[in-house]
């Protein structure tokens, strides 16, 4: 399967893909998925929103831009806009593009980048790992939803 990075499905079709995704975590929340993935599906196209944490990355580019963590508060929107989508696949946007900010690898704080303390309540060492297993919640309620 070939899915198409755009917000255009009209364009996707065209194109001869089989499918759309967003990636942009900075320019499409969880409350564009649902129009989004109605559209594909009204033309037979898959949909795969991506999913982010958030978006920073003022440290590495010009690009002052900034989606905030909310301490997984974001995360979770965009997840739930997935599932409310009845997506047919999730993309995650990203495992560990640090210059991004969009990172949901184990992290602690090091080197200038923040880690995760907050995320969900944790704190410490409990919260290095705190997207992945939020990660894994998220993909379990995606399974379960997809039977």
């Amino acid at each position: 399967r070939v899915l198409a990075g755009t917000p255009s499905v009209g364009r996707a079709l065209a194109g001869g893909f089989d499918g759309v995704y967003t990636y942009d975590v900075l320019l499409y929340d969880g409350r564009f998925f649902p129009r989004y993935c109605s559209q594909a599906r009204k033309l037979g196209l898959l949909c795969a929103p991506s999913v982010g944490p958030g978006y920073d990355a003022r440290r590495a580019t010009p690009d002052v831009r900034v989606r905030g963590r909310r301490h997984g508060a974001t995360y979770d929107a965009m997840w739930e806009g997935a599932l409310r989508a009845r997506a047919d696949l999730v993309t995650i946007t990203s495992y560990n593009e640090w210059h991004e900010g969009t990172q949901i690898e184990p992290a602690r704080a090091t080197n200038g980048y923040r880690g995760y303390d907050g995320a969900w309540g944790r704190r410490g060492a409990l919260a290095e790992t705190a997207y992945l297993e939020r990660t894994a919640y998220w993909a379990a309620q995606f399974a379960a939803l997809r039977g």
